[in-house]
């Protein structure tokens, strides 16, 4: 057992039931900065730009920045969650939401990348039967894990018929009890595992990461979580690595840590809401549930992954900063 690691103390460590009792991570955007907001979503669809033309960047809007400041040191210094609320979804098409998204994620940092577009903002929804490529395009439950980003903003425009709970857990109060519980398989989460590449990302070179990568790690004095369990499993569904007892072991125990219910909360999502959590504090997933049979009726989150220019970097070995990854969306 490495005698450096030790059990993290500070308000990213926290269980359900203390945070249900809460309301210090809920936060409601003013009227006035909700209604520059309009103004700037207005006036780009009054000129007929769409998301991907829309230069959101050359927004600035100080009402807005002023406001998400507690929400954005919350993320950063605090629990790691934050519930912000007040837009009203119904006046708004899903083209202007995601163009108000985009505003809000620049006003907190940068905005990422999603299916190989750019600043872009995601679309979470079960499209069965029409297409199932990404993870986040078909429904059932999700296993606990997190995104490879800063944060991951999910806003809410429809909930599912029936079900559907978003569950996040604070991913350091995981690490605290398996220190706690198994201190022997802590090493092994420590060191990690080789995770496969994605096929367009390997430029001819080999399936498999050369280096370890750690589920968690002390990135500038900050115990973080790293966990994206396809890379890991598809290792072994394709007969890369062969793993041992132990390695098999510690991540069923993540797994079945994670989903703990004294550890986890579970949240109802409302239209107009928007999670946001900090992935490297945080991992989350989703109950099971039953959407409508129309399309237009389903369940749908627009996405929004974020970079945050002011925390620290993570060094080259973990997979937050691998492009090449096999990721595991939400």
């Amino acid at each position: 057992m490495d005698t450096d690691i030790r059990p993290v103390v500070g308000p990213q460590v926290w269980r359900g039931a203390d945070m249900a009792d809460r309301t210090d991570w809920v936060h409601t955007l003013p009227q006035g900065a909700l209604g520059d907001l309009d103004g700037v979503v207005r006036d780009a669809s009054a000129r007929n730009l769409t998301p991907s033309d829309f230069d959101f960047e050359a927004t600035d809007i100080p009402a807005l920045k002023f406001a998400l400041i507690p929400v954005i040191d919350a993320l950063a210094h605090g629990s790691g969650v934050a519930l912000v609320r007040g837009m009203s979804v119904e006046r708004y098409s899903v083209d202007e939401l995601k163009m108000a998204l985009l505003v809000i994620g620049h006003h907190m940092g940068l905005v990422g990348p999603q299916e190989g577009n750019p600043k872009s903002i995601g679309e979470v929804r079960d499209v069965n039967p029409v297409d199932k490529s990404h993870y986040y395009h078909k429904g059932g439950p999700l296993p606990m894990h997190m995104d490879p980003v800063d944060v991951a903003g999910l806003l809410c425009i429809r909930e599912a018929k029936r079900g559907g709970t978003s569950r996040i857990v604070s991913s350091i109060a995981v690490h605290n009890e398996i220190l706690r519980e198994r201190p022997d398989l802590m090493e092994i989460l420590y060191r990690g595992y080789r995770q496969r590449r994605r096929d367009h990302r390997r430029n001819g070179g080999p399936k498999l990461t050369d280096y370890y990568c750690p589920v968690f790690a002390d990135v500038g004095g900050d115990v973080v979580c790293n966990y994206l369990p396809r890379p890991i499993l598809l290792t072994t569904q394709e007969e890369l690595v062969e793993f041992t007892p132990l390695e098999k072991e510690a991540l069923e125990l993540l797994d079945q840590t994670a989903a703990r219910e004294d550890l986890r909360l579970e949240m109802e999502f409302q239209p107009g809401d928007i999670q946001f959590v900090n992935n490297r504090h945080i991992m989350h997933g989703r109950a099971d549930y039953e959407d409508h049979e129309e399309m237009e009726r389903r369940r749908l989150l627009l996405r929004l992954w974020l970079t945050i220019p002011a925390w620290q970097k993570y060094p080259e070995y973990l997979p937050h900063s691998d492009a090449e990854l096999m990721t595991e969306p939400a």
